[in-house]
């Protein structure tokens, strides 16, 4: 058993946009945010088993007027303002897919969500290429399989303009390439990897 953000990870890394990457960084935005992070050609995990959390990065300071609160009860996290379900929340409007259509339409309220998304996911990459330092960032998901233009394009301008020179240089913000059963890909392919005793990796 395994978190699907890690299995994702595993499955870009084997078979998809992260191959041959030994640091790297995959993220979904999709319903919610998540992630998971490969170090030195190994899986970060952390002391509890909880690295890759990247949806409860903050990019909002909590006194700030107006910042949404997350579902896990901070303000302030990434997924408050970028996740499907919290976006169309935000919106008053059923799913993700109906603020975006509104927000091309023009309705304001629609609109300044989204535009609170992409600065919410700009933030969120320039602290990953800047702190992890990783050589791709793979972003799936829904909401990034279906609005790249709103998910991929601002995390790069992001990086572009606000991340320091280096890890800016370093990096390329790519979408993943395994599409919506990328976890299951992942599992699978992390079973054949465990059977063959190539799996230390990612344990």
């Amino acid at each position: 058993m395994d978190r699907d953000t890690a299995t994702a990870a595993i499955g870009e890394a084997l078979a998809g946009a992260a191959r041959g990457a030994r640091d790297f960084v995959y993220l979904t935005v999709s319903t919610g945010l998540g992630g998971a992070i490969v170090s030195g050609g190994r899986m970060v995990r952390g002391a509890s088993a909880t690295a890759g959390e990247l949806g409860h990065w903050p990019v909002a300071l909590p006194s700030c007027a107006g910042v949404p609160r997350c579902g896990c009860g901070a303000p302030g996290c990434a997924e408050a303002f970028a996740a499907g379900r919290n976006l169309a929340e935000r919106a008053g409007l059923p799913d993700a897919t109906a603020v975006y259509a509104a927000a091309a339409a023009g309705e304001p309220r629609a609109a300044a969500c989204v535009r609170e998304a992409e600065e919410a996911l700009g933030a969120l990459a320039v602290g990953i290429a800047n702190v992890l330092n990783p050589e791709r960032i793979v972003v799936g998901g829904a909401v990034a399989e279906h609005q790249p233009a709103h998910v991929l394009g601002p995390m790069r301008a992001a990086v572009a303009a606000r991340a320091f020179r280096a890890p800016a240089m370093a990096v390329r913000v790519l979408p993943a390439s395994l599409g919506p059963d990328v976890g299951l890909i992942g599992a699978a392919l992390a079973a054949c990897e465990r059977a063959a005793g190539r799996g230390e990796w990612f344990l």
